[in-house]
């Protein structure tokens, strides 16, 4: 082993230096993640913003009439479809049908049923 190292010491230390360069060249290679608290570099878009939100996660949108129209179509009635999950229930005031007022009257086995109301 003395043999071999007083041979061959100037390959060892040219083999260590190289090593030792490219491991500084390595770390040198990698840039550093720094935070940087300037707004311009975060805000890359401009149309960025931040959206407040309620106490359960949810937010608040208002939207214009022409964007509800666009949203939900009207009839040409101007009422509107709804649709339900299957087995749903709804509770509903109906006062009246294609404008005829409407009333409601038990029956003899306490169903309630729609009569039409004549004046």
């Amino acid at each position: 082993m003395k043999k071999f190292v007083s041979e061959n010491w100037y390959k060892l230390m040219i083999g260590s230096s190289l090593l030792m360069a490219s491991f500084g060249f390595m770390v040198h290679s990698v840039s550093p993640a720094m935070a940087d608290d300037n707004n311009q570099k975060l805000n890359v878009n401009s149309n960025y913003k931040l959206v407040t939100t309620n106490v359960d996660g949810s937010i608040n949108v208002k939207l214009s009439d022409e964007q509800l129209d666009k949203i939900i179509p009207k009839n040409e009635d101007g009422s509107i479809n709804i649709r339900t999950a299957p087995g749903a229930t709804m509770d509903i005031n109906i006062e009246s049908l294609r404008g005829t007022k409407l009333g409601r009257v038990i029956n003899g086995n306490g169903v309630a049923v729609m009569a039409v109301h004549n004046e």
